[in-house]
């Protein structure tokens, strides 16, 4: 496709691809040459399993590991527990109908309705929420 780039090629070998990777120098590298510990590998495998249970995992001898190290910082960990303050729904903006109306021009549909419209606005009114 025009203006993309390749990055990864595969090739089928008895019915599995195997992937050719070269490491890419830049702000966006697409393999990472950095050895992992096993603790931290487990914990990425397992997606993103706490310290608690990869150390309940490794009591049942499920990991294979020696000895679990205590776990590094995660970002995507940090990332994946982040969530937005929720407006307040309660609070009344307006003081009587059409001081403020949110309208939404919806694109094209894939189907049109039985009149032959391929758009649809909506129109509410902030006071009442009525359309």
């Amino acid at each position: 496709m025009k203006g993309l780039k390749e990055v990864l090629r595969g090739i089928k070998k008895q019915g599995f691809y195997s992937l050719e990777v070269e490491a890419k120098s830049g702000s966006a590298d697409i393999a990472s040459l950095k050895h992992l510990k096993k603790t931290q590998l487990w914990h990425m495998r397992l997606g993103h399993v706490s310290e608690k249970d990869l150390v309940r995992l490794s009591k049942q001898n499920q990991l294979g590991v020696d000895k679990l190290e205590k776990l590094e910082f995660c970002e995507p960990c940090v990332f994946g527990k982040a969530y937005r303050v929720m407006f307040n729904k309660d609070q009344q903006r307006t003081n009587g109908s059409l001081d403020c109306i949110h309208d939404d021009l919806w694109e094209p549909a894939r189907n049109p309705s039985h009149s032959g419209a391929g758009y649809f606005l909506s129109i509410v009114d902030d006071y009442s929420r009525k359309l």
